[in-house]
């Protein structure tokens, strides 16, 4: 029963709109949960899932999407998710999935986020960063550096300079392990009309004499 309850659980994430989508009962045969979903919400999550079967949904029910193929991997198992007398819509291929050597990447970059949690004793401090869709990044950073970003704890978005390392996980998917943070700056939250006069303020520039700045704008883009 834990296990089922732990596979439902992942469903309901995967699904999306939680407080329109119920668990009625498990059909006979191999453990087949039968799943209603209310009609002011079907077209929700008709669309989700479409974007999660072609590898394009929302972090979290991707996440959720690769835990349950995780799970059945380990349980020996594989699965389909298919509307009741319909088509499939998601196929779990479990222990079929053809695993991927692993790997491990190096690299360095950036990340963009909140600072969201600071601590630890060690010279190395963890620290947590939360992107605008929810992402966390663990990250670790010297003293002096966690200290300055202990400054910007859930406040504006920062920019965080170093080193990741990145894994390649059995579904072909890249996570990122840990990144070391080297340097940082803080991102300003300059409002729009601000940013657009002191565009028109620059020395130069032409904004104000176009007759209509967003056709050029546009223009520029399809250039």
């Amino acid at each position: 029963m834990a296990r089922l309850a732990d596979y439902l659980a992942r469903l309901a994430i995967l699904f999306g709109h939680q407080d329109q989508v119920y668990f009625l009962k498990v059909r006979k045969g191999s453990a087949i949960p039968e799943i209603h979903v209310h009609e002011t919400a079907a077209p929700k999550v008709q669309a989700r899932l479409k974007l999660v079967d072609t590898g394009g949904g929302p972090e979290d029910a991707m996440k959720s999407m690769h835990h349950i193929n995780a799970m059945l991997r380990d349980d020996n198992a594989s699965a389909i998710l298919r509307a009741k007398g319909g088509a499939l819509v998601i196929n779990f291929p479990g222990c079929k999935t053809p695993l991927a050597e692993e790997a491990v990447v190096h690299e360095s970059g950036e990340l963009i986020g909140s600072v969201i949690r600071v601590g630890g004793k060690d010279d190395s401090v963890p620290l947590l960063l939360q992107d605008t869709d929810g992402t966390t990044y663990r990250c670790n950073a010297s003293r002096t550096i966690a200290r300055e970003l202990a400054h910007h704890l859930f406040g504006d978005l920062v920019r965080v300079q170093g080193n990741g390392k990145w894994r390649r996980t059995p579904e072909r998917t890249w996570e990122l392990d840990e990144f070391k943070v080297k340097s940082w700056e803080p991102i300003e939250q300059t409002p729009l009309e601000d940013a657009v006069k002191a565009l028109r303020e620059v020395e130069g520039s032409q904004w104000n004499t176009f007759p209509d700045p967003q056709a050029e704008l546009k223009k520029l883009r399809e250039a």
